[in-house]
């Protein structure tokens, strides 16, 4: 049985803190070994190998760190159990000071493993797969203000074309992130489809559009140079011509959740204001 559980921070996260500390006591107290490392949101490094083996991965920091560690633990298939100690906190509504009875419950199987989907980015057929929780991301360069062509074909037919800034493929957890900011429907974390929403296309029609987990979705860039984003962190360079197939991954990230879990529309007020009157009261 695995008998290692790890801690990843947020890089501006002192692991000496005390409340940390007083977590790998906790684990460690239970007989685990405890390893800390640093996610780092620019540089996709590999987690060290004993990871295939851990019991748990322990993501302290915001949604950036969950969404970090959570592409690194689906590869071993390592629940995340995930603390906020960030900003907004929508992936991760457990706070900082809740962290030592969120691991006494974990210790007690007191809890559920929810499986989210992954996205899977190849471009040209070819090269390292890219994975993504939240969503997919062909965009203009930063070295040009001109607009880029996106050819979008679903499962091998052509869909459309279309120039814009960039066209963004999200997953449901990701519905709630970049895809919303750009007018694209929220779904609740069960469902399990996807959305495609241009990126400030120069059209009057083009809207978002949902389509099944089960679709095959292909962003051609016939014309000009531009990036590829994954979760909003790593990237990868696109030559003009090239193309990213993009699907479900067969792995799925597994996060750790404790009941009563915060009801989903809860988390929708209490976190971005949605369904919220103008005027308090009303």
């Amino acid at each position: 049985m695995a008998d290692a559980v790890g801690l990843v921070l947020h890089p501006q996260i002192d692991a000496e803190l005390p409340v940390i500390r007083e977590a790998r006591t906790l684990l460690q107290d239970e007989g685990l070994r405890v390893w800390v490392h640093c996610a780092r949101r620019d540089v996709e490094d590999a987690l060290p190998e004993s990871l295939a083996q851990a019991r748990l991965l322990i993501s302290i920091g915001g949604d950036g760190t969950l969404l970090w560690t959570a592409r690194q633990a689906a590869i071993h298939r390592v629940p995340v159990l995930g603390i906020n100690n960030g900003r907004l906190g929508f992936l991760v509504p457990i706070p900082m000071n809740q962290l030592h009875s969120a691991i006494e419950r974990w210790l007690r199987g007191d809890f559920q493993a929810q499986g989210r989907t992954l996205l899977r980015a190849v471009v040209d057929g070819k090269g390292e797969e890219r994975l993504a929780l939240n969503d997919v991301v062909v965009h203009k360069s930063t070295i040009t203000f001109n607009l880029i062509r996106i050819e979008l074909e679903v499962d091998g037919r052509r869909a459309g074309a279309f120039d814009a800034d960039g066209a963004v493929v999200a997953t449901s957890t990701g519905s709630t992130g970049y895809s919303l900011s750009l007018g694209g429907p929220i779904l609740r974390p069960d469902v399990q489809d996807l959305v495609f929403t241009p990126l400030n296309p120069h059209s009057l029609f083009n809207r978002p559009v949902v389509l099944p987990q089960t679709a095959r979705i292909s962003l051609g860039v016939p014309r000009e140079p531009a990036v590829l984003t994954c979760d909003g962190q790593v990237t990868v360079a696109l030559e003009a011509g090239s193309r990213v197939a993009i699907e479900v991954a067969p792995v799925r990230a597994e996060l750790v959740r404790f009941q009563p879990e915060i009801d989903f529309f809860d988390l929708l007020r209490s976190k971005l204001r949605w369904g919220l009157p103008l005027i308090d009261g009303d």
